[in-house]
């Protein structure tokens, strides 16, 4: 192996890690793991283990954060960041500048956009999709290949169902419960939730001119 090491290191004899990476200690890595300049992986990290030979890029800036898991097959775009306990599962897109909280788990084959922010607790779906500039708060879970929109903004503890889409810029409250299709800047109240008015312009990520 190249490239820097640390206590209780594992990792293939054949890896080669950038001079820069910031390494803890007790990190698992897989024979696939490819880390761009400037990356960080913290104490207690596993990357790339499960399933064994799948590729997992980490784009330059990257960070895993402690006792992270992220399995084989997984992307992390630049300056992403994976934060402590959280788990990516094979085959997710992690997008530039996004960030996963403390142990949110990304289902397998998820997409998550860039500068996207998961906070604590969240669960992300297998298959979903989250849209650029997306905001889910904490506890908030996302079912199975359901469909968030850009600047969409799920509150805490809120639930979206299988399948489910959520529009562009819609807001759902803090609790409630989407087991059906929220049109674009649609506000979302209740379980279950009900259409009770649009977000106004003045609150739009992209205001309309």
């Amino acid at each position: 192996m190249t490239g820097p090491r640390a206590p209780g290191l594992i990792a293939s004899d054949d890896l080669a890690l950038p001079p820069d990476l910031a390494l803890g200690a007790h990190v698992t890595l897989g024979a696939g793991v490819r880390a761009g300049a400037g990356c960080a992986i913290q104490d207690g990290a596993s990357i790339g283990a499960e399933p064994p030979g799948e590729p997992v890029v980490l784009g330059d800036g990257a960070a895993v954060c402690a006792r992270a898991t992220v399995a084989g097959g997984v992307e992390v775009g630049a300056r992403a960041i994976v934060g402590d306990q959280a788990r990516v599962e094979p085959g997710a897109l992690l997008g530039a500048d996004s960030v996963v909280g403390r142990n949110v788990t990304v289902g397998a084959g998820a997409r998550i956009g860039q500068r996207v922010r998961l906070q604590t607790n969240v669960r992300i779906g297998a298959g979903a999709v989250v849209g650029d500039d997306a905001f889910v708060g904490p506890a908030a879970h996302v079912g199975e290949g359901a469909r968030l929109g850009r600047a969409c903004r799920v509150g805490a503890a809120s639930r979206v169902g299988r399948l489910v889409t959520i529009g562009e810029e819609a807001f759902l409250a803090a609790g409630a419960e989407v087991a059906a299709e929220a049109p674009a800047r649609a506000v979302m109240i209740g379980r279950p939730a009900r259409h009770v008015r649009d977000v106004p312009d003045e609150d739009l990520l992209e205001r309309p001119r």
